[in-house]
This record gives C-alpha cells, sequence and structure tokens, in this order.
C-alpha cells in the first residue's frame, strides 16, 4: 500500500515492507527510489518493480527536490532517476545511496560528468530502451556498488575517444606542417 505524502510524493510504509514474501524469507527487498519527470516512466517502473518480491518501491516523485524530505524517511537503497547529476549534498545526507541514471538518449549528457560518476563506484547508467531484465539486473548491480554501464553509453564512450584521437591526429599533422613552412621561411629569410 502507498501512502499519499502529497500530489506527487508517495511512500511505502515499514509495516507493508516488512510483510513482503521476500523479507519473510531473507533480508529485506532493495529499496527503491523513483524520481522521473514523466509519470508514465514512473508507473512503467513502479509496476516493474513491485511485480518482484526481492524490490520495493519506497518513494515516487516527479523531481529530485521533491524527493529528499521523502529519502529521510524510507531510505532508499538505490535511486533511479532522470535528474542528473545528482548533488553532492544527497550523497552527504544519505551516503550509502546508489543511483541509477535513465536517459532517453546520452548525446546530450557531458561524457566527463558521466565518467567522474561512474568512478565514484555508486552509480550506473541506462538508456530507457534498455530490457526490463537488464534493467533489474542494472539496478541490483548498482546497489551491490558496482557500476553499471548501458551498452549504448559504451558505444558514445568509444565514439568519442575516436573522435578525440582524430582531433589530436588532425592537430599534430597541422602542427607539423606550420614547422616545416616555419623551417622553409626561416632558410628563405638566410639566404
Amino acid at each position: 500500500m502507498l501512502v499519499a505524502i502529497n500530489a506527487d510524493v508517495h511512500l511505502s510504509t515499514e509495516r507493508d515492507l516488512m510483510t513482503t514474501p521476500a523479507r519473510k524469507q531473507s533480508s529485506r527487498p532493495l529499496r527503491i527510489a523513483l524520481v522521473d519527470a514523466h509519470p508514465v516512466a514512473r508507473l512503467g517502473l513502479r509496476s516493474l518493480f513491485e511485480s518482484q518480491p526481492s524490490f520495493a518501491v519506497v518513494s515516487e516523485t516527479s523531481t529530485l527536490a521533491a524527493a529528499l524530505p521523502a529519502f529521510r524517511r524510507c531510505e532508499p537503497d538505490v535511486l533511479i532517476t532522470d535528474a542528473f547529476p545528482i548533488p553532492q549534498s544527497v550523497f552527504r545526507r544519505q551516503p550509502t545511496l546508489c543511483v541509477l541514471y535513465t536517459f532517453e538518449t546520452l548525446e546530450h549528457c557531458s561524457l566527463a560528468s558521466l565518467t567522474q560518476e561512474l568512478r565514484q563506484g555508486r552509480a550506473g547508467f541506462v538508456l530507457k530502451t534498455l530490457p526490463l531484465d537488464r534493467l533489474r539486473r542494472a539496478v541490483r548491480q548498482v546497489a551491490s556498488g558496482r557500476p553499471y554501464r548501458d551498452p549504448g553509453f559504451r558505444r558514445l564512450l568509444t565514439e568519442t575517444r575516436r573522435q578525440d584521437n582524430t582531433v589530436r591526429q588532425m592537430k599534430r599533422k597541422k602542427g607539423h606542417r606550420s614547422t616545416r613552412r616555419d623551417k622553409q621561411k626561416s632558410v628563405k629569410n638566410l639566404r
């Protein structure tokens, strides 16, 4: 049962989480907070994760600002969000929080920011086109402290590195040519 905090935020009650089959058999389910600007995306994610006893959706909101008060009460293990990046102040308040960023496309993201988040070890990135079984796997992997990279992110990283290398090579060639020209001018001036 979800309890409405306001029109935009929902929390599961602690009693509901304690009585899930996964909670009775072993440890508690992974507690998931959803922050997505699109209500249909949140509904789909909630339906996906609530259908699995090893997951519990404990918070749902359209903005990170609206979700922050709920984080203190529900202590999510994983935040699934389209808000990028998450401010460091959130991690200071919730030091064990892991984040799985969802993107429609990675082209609009800063590759440096994505890479930095991955290096911190508590984040993952997925495209919203990721198959559902891989999405569940990504959530588990991020919750265990290992970063998850969508195959699309890997392709973007490879392509960006390839482009950077091409630009460097072009600059080197251009620099090499200008050096030759400078030498030729120097020789002409000596004559």
